[in-house]
């Protein structure tokens, strides 16, 4: 197959518009104000990435507003030098190491575990899923430095592992990496005179949301001295659907998140809220005394077993895995075909690429000229790799001595295998499938140790795939990126590493920061808790599962996961006929693990994403062009807004400071009256 683009002589140039400015070196790539730029926003976007991964489990893609906050502040850093007399302008490479940094950063917080299998080793999450955990299945603390050091090497591993396959990938299959080229496009246009002003626009949209989000969450704050006080816990459909959970929290993230994902999945989310919690439970909890008892409150297999918390869990697993698996299987199948077609091809030796393709146009012949030339030699990552995973496999024993060497080392030995996979697939598609190899992982290491402690090594296994997968395939989309801006491949992995360092340096602390917020009777983990992080709870559940078999589900909860089964696959293969006949149905067909996740949360975050839905349906209704240049930023200012007052909010809990009001709602009748008295008591003066 040809790679031709057009006739060279028609297509429109981006590289001759940069032709007249000379290719920057290495330094003036990564440059003081690019590292110092990339540390602070990097520090921002983790507070906001974790804080939405422990209360929704969905985390949009931050690589919009990452793009545009890196090229304002470059842009900011370069006028305030220029006023000290220092003309240095900013370029585009430069701005890509400052996204390459916080978008590796961000990536590796979410993989970090904090939200899902950290959480999951602890007594929270462990209580809430079986009477009694077995001691030798709960960490509740590991140290800052421990932790830190754990993060840094499965971070630099993940990064090493895909260096090999850049020329594969992005030269030999030509693989569109789709969140990679919107980026290179992005970063092209800001650097024109034309897209520095939609930039300066989208700018400066962003900067009034995020100072209206932040304000209205320190209005908030005043109003929340107790449990269940504030905005966040308004009765907005009355206390009863309040009691199930339905309710606005006025969280500007949820609408911000919600203006973000596709309306399918926005209208998924509070289809699986109302299934699950209007319906599925209320009918679990009729059956009372006919299956199940209430004398024990957390057992899985006892006799309160079908409390909400454990059967919505096993059932959300069932669903999200065999979404999962499904989807990885035809990723799998869809690359493979693809690729045995493409080594069926007489072009695919890139040797001499370029002469053998006279058709390509200037931008590509540049693009992959300089690619080639500055390429890194492939034995500097294979035997850093080696190196790495050998560490890996004798120093996360020593942090976890719930696992041994020999499976640290069986884990990176697959690890390059699974992490090409998921590159080809996420290069097709745009769709990782690292949270399915994380799972999978979680039950086969589970049951290959069968017995103590084989829980929480199999959840630092999940750890260790589910970086080198997902961390691996994000850096795939940076260097997609970078061919496509020029940008040096040895700045690039620079980047990465720059990013990998940062986030084992900070994301400890800033779990350490949300965790002195949560209330103690709500810890972290907990179904009730401001971060109850939804993943958690089903990632040990998988690993119950694979260490116990089926034995270990509630009764008649095997029945549901088997419906459940049946419903995802016939969904996921209704969508595979439509997509691949052209059906229009397929747009309308929803994702099951969308459908899943309110079973583990509660269905209150999907009002507010819902909101941001009829938002952004209202605004293309009114002015779709306004939408389109301005909705990105409009919403990563409502996140970023809210997210950032995470950092005062722990510090002021620190210093225990409290907010000076709690706004609670009770029912009409006896308790008012009950409240009532009570205040008027605080009221009466004390006689001397």
């Amino acid at each position: 197959m040809d790679a031709n683009i057009g006739d060279p002589r028609l297509a429109p140039s981006v590289e001759r518009a940069f032709e007249v400015n000379p290719l920057p070196g290495f330094w003036d790539q990564v440059t003081l104000r690019a590292i110092v730029i990339a540390a602070v926003l990097g520090v921002v976007f983790c507070f906001v990435a974790l804080r939405i991964h422990m209360t929704a489990g969905l985390v949009p893609a931050l690589n919009m507003p990452s793009s545009v906050l890196s090229f304002f502040f470059l842009k900011w850093t370069v006028a305030l030098l220029k006023s000290c007399g220092i003309d240095k302008m900013s370029t585009r490479q430069e701005n890509l190491f400052v996204l390459t940094s916080v978008s590796t950063c961000i990536n590796m917080a979410l993989c970090g575990g904090f939200a899902t299998y950290v959480t999951a080793m602890t007594r929270p999450v462990a209580e809430s899923l079986v009477d009694d955990p077995n001691p030798a299945d709960i960490v509740d603390e590991v140290s800052t430095g421990k932790y830190m050091l754990f993060l840094l090497l499965i971070g630099l591993a993940s990064v090493l592992v895909v260096l090999p396959f850049k020329q594969v990938c992005l030269i030999e299959y030509r693989l569109l990496y789709p969140t990679g080229t919107v980026a290179a496009h992005l970063l092209n246009s800001f650097h024109t005179p034309q897209g520095a002003y939609i930039a300066k626009l989208q700018i400066a949209t962003l900067l009034k949301t995020f100072v209206g989000s932040l304000s209205w969450s320190v209005f908030q704050w005043f109003y929340t001295a107790g449990a269940e006080c504030g905005f966040q816990s308004f009765p907005t459909f009355g206390l009863f659907l309040y009691k199930h959970r339905f309710y606005f929290d006025f969280s500007a993230t949820y609408v911000g998140v919600g203006m973000i994902c596709p309306h399918m999945v926005n209208l998924a989310l509070l289809f699986g809220a109302i299934f699950s919690w209007g319906f599925l439970w209320p009918y679990i909890e009729s059956k009372k005394g006919q299956w199940y008892h209430t004398d024990s409150p957390t057992s899985l297999t006892g006799s309160n077993g079908y409390k909400m918390h454990k059967n919505h869990v096993f059932i959300g697993v069932t669903m999200i895995i065999t979404d999962g698996i499904f989807n990885f299987l035809t990723l799998f199948f869809t690359a493979a075909i693809d690729l045995y077609h493409k080594r069926q091809e007489q072009d695919s030796g890139m040797s001499h690429y370029i002469t053998k393709h006279p058709s390509l146009n200037y931008d590509d012949r540049k693009r992959i000229e300089l690619f080639l030339t500055s390429r890194i030699p492939l034995s500097i990552p294979v035997a850093a790799y080696i190196v790495l995973a050998t560490i890996c496999s004798f120093v996360i024993p020593w942090i976890f001595s719930h696992i041994e060497f020999y499976h640290v080392a069986v884990l990176y030995l697959v690890a390059p295998i699974f992490a090409f996979c998921n590159a080809y697939g996420v290069g097709l598609t745009d769709w990782s499938a690292a949270p399915t190899y994380g799972q999978f992982t979680i039950f086969v290491v589970a049951a290959w140790i069968a017995k103590p402690s084989a829980v929480v090594a199999s959840l630092v296994a999940a750890g260790i795939a589910l970086s080198a997968v997902h961390v691996s395939s994000q850096c795939m989309q940076d260097f997609k990126t970078g061919f496509m801006t020029l940008t040096s491949q040895y700045v690039m992995t620079t980047g990465q590493i720059f990013g990998v360092i940062l986030c084992s340096i900070i994301t400890p602390y800033i779990f350490h920061a949300f965790k002195e917020t949560v209330k103690d009777e709500f810890p972290i983990g907990s179904k009730n808790s401001e971060y109850p992080c939804p993943y958690a709870g089903m990632y040990r559940a998988i690993g119950l599962i694979g260490m116990g078999g089926v034995k270990e589900l509630p009764d008649h909860c095997f029945e549901f996961c088997t419906v459940a089964f049946l419903i995802t696959v016939a969904l996921d293969s209704l969508r595979l006929v439509s997509q691949r006949k052209g059906w229009t149905i397929q747009q309308y067909i929803p994702s099951m693990t969308a459908i899943a996740m309110p079973f583990f949360t509660g269905p209150f975050f999907t009002i507010g994403m819902c909101v941001g839905t009829l938002v952004m349906f209202i605004w293309n209704k009114m002015d779709s062009q306004s939408a389109e240049v301005l909705s990105s930023a409009v919403a990563a200012g409502l996140i970023c807004g809210e997210g950032i007052f995470a950092l005062p909010t722990a510090l002021l809990s620190m210093f225990n400071v409290k907010p000076p009001i709690c706004m609670k709602f009770l029912p009409s009748g006896a308790e008012v009256d009950v409240v009532d008295s009570f205040l008027r008591t605080l009221g009466t003066p004390v006689n001397s």
